[in-house]
């Protein structure tokens, strides 16, 4: 069969005419991709974006076919194709002084409608799987983006709204940029976060609850990003050696283990990757920036060795990006919530601040952690730069080292533990979050989570939530 490779004629000012040349392999479903320009005209990220002027989605078929899906926009870029592969979601804009909103079109490119109004930008959209609570007459299909406000565009949070972008609500709370979300089969989000040491890799429900981390940064990648799940039981992502996120080594963790099983897949020393794309037939592709060229190209991967296969696109003057496939797949599952956005307060309880798998933190075991502090971090700060912070309070550590604390709900805590005379024995270093009637639990401090939890009921769990940082503590009596 036949590979596609793209030259770029001469183009109009907003809409490239693209020419597919036929010379070797292919494959046998139609793809969507984003063409963005190598060196776009007002770009300015500190980190490699796919958003800019002149960026568009073009669709490719298996007979050598393309031709551009978004020829009325200044800018349009990450599709994300439907579960049942008729309708693609995207970012896009008309005009540059406009902010990126959301736009939903068939995969032919007719009927685009635009979902979103968000005051900054909206990008990376994402079909998710339906939410509901127990009084629901049904449940409320999903998708989801990351935002910005108009004060701060670099600070993306993600979001979700219905399918016609009614009823935002945003579900991430870290003080510092989120980034680019997949979905995994149960229903989750994996996506990643900026932290102290760099990106981590994070799994969130689609109500905002469950925080936790899905690979370990301590052991594994530097800067994780470009995450995509595949159907073969694997997470793939691309890991940078610099926080530029302009390509790197490709590789995943399984879902199997996800925190024990970091692998390279391929690295980037003759090269880099981007963005890859495990198909429905047990394929993959990827984007690939050859050492000295300055564009990434479409290319086949073998995701057994890593083996760079054919150029199945290129464009010269382009890159070749965010490549999905127009097929169908399984829809991800619902998940039921019981989160109450007209509440205030969340709940962390902990079984016991002795158990950790942590080096440096062995004197945990030991019982002399007496108090916990709580700390709340500001969501407006720009991204990258350190949060504002502010101590809410202190609540008692059980003997058996337990505790249970009522916190305010979306907002971003850190917590340290203390000794008897108030020193600091162990601080956490990254942010989580409650999110309102929220129930948080967690075994201890960095355990195990391959562990099973001890069989105990923690003494403070048995007692009264502490609140701390509560404007009407008490507000979940009765529940």
């Amino acid at each position: 069969m036949a590979s596609l490779r793209c030259a770029r004629r001469r183009r109009t000012l907003a809409v490239a005419v693209i020419a597919a040349l036929i010379a070797g392999p292919c494959i046998a479903v139609d793809l969507v991709l984003v063409l963005r320009p190598a060196d776009p005209d007002g770009g300015g990220s500190p980190q490699f974006s796919r958003c800019v002027s002149g960026s568009r989605i073009v669709r490719l078929d298996a007979t050598g076919a393309s031709r551009t899906l978004t020829p009325d926009f200044d800018g349009a870029c990450d599709p994300a194709v439907s579960f049942d592969g008729s309708r693609i979601l995207f970012s896009a804009r008309k005009a540059r002084e406009e902010a990126w909103q959301i736009w939903r079109m068939n995969s032919d490119g007719t009927g685009a409608v635009r979902l979103t109004a968000e005051t900054g930008d909206a990008t990376a959209p994402l079909w998710i799987g339906s939410i509901f609570h127990l009084d629901d007459d049904a449940p409320t299909a999903l998708i989801s983006y990351l935002a910005t406000t108009l004060e701060n565009r670099s600070a993306t949070s993600i979001h979700t709204a219905e399918l016609d972008g009614n009823d935002p609500v945003r579900i991430s709370f870290s003080p510092a940029p989120d980034l680019d979300a997949d979905v995994l089969p149960n229903g989750r989000l994996v996506y990643p976060s900026w932290g102290p040491t760099g990106l981590s890799l994070m799994g969130l429900n689609i109500d905002g609850t469950d925080l936790m981390t899905f690979a370990d940064p301590h052991s594994g990648p530097t800067y994780p990003h470009a995450v995509r799940v595949g159907g073969d039981g694997r997470v793939y992502f691309i890991d940078s050696a610099t926080p530029a996120l302009a390509g790197g080594d490709l590789a995943f963790v399984t879902l199997r283990r996800p925190l024990r099983s970091y692998s390279v897949l391929a690295g980037a020393a003759d090269g880099a990757f981007l963005d890859p794309l495990p198909l429905a037939d047990g394929g993959l592709l990827a984007s690939y920036r050859r050492s000295g060229s300055s564009t990434f190209d479409l290319v086949q991967v073998d995701p057994d060795d890593g083996t760079i296969g054919a150029t199945l696109f290129s464009a010269e003057g382009d890159h070749c990006l965010d490549a999905h496939e127009l097929v169908p797949r399984p829809r991800v599952k619902g998940r039921s919530t019981v989160v109450d956005l007209e509440r205030a307060s969340g709940v962390f309880f902990c079984i016991s601040s002795h158990i950790t798998d942590r080096p440096g933190l062995e004197h945990l075991a030991g019982g002399a952690a007496r108090r916990l502090r709580v700390i709340a971090g500001s969501t407006d700060d720009a991204g990258g730069s350190e949060p504002e912070e502010a101590i809410l309070g202190e609540a008692e550590i059980a003997a058996d080292g337990s505790f249970h604390i009522e916190v305010p709900a979306r907002t971003p805590l850190r917590f340290e533990l203390l000794d008897a005379d108030g020193g600091t024995l162990a601080e956490q270093q990254s942010w989580t979050w409650v999110m309102p009637r929220e129930w948080r639990g967690c075994i201890g401090c960095h355990e195990d989570r391959e562990m099973v939890a001890p069989n105990t009921l923690g003494q403070a769990i048995v007692r009264p939530a502490i609140p701390i940082g509560l404007a009407s503590p008490g507000s979940r009596e009765g529940e």
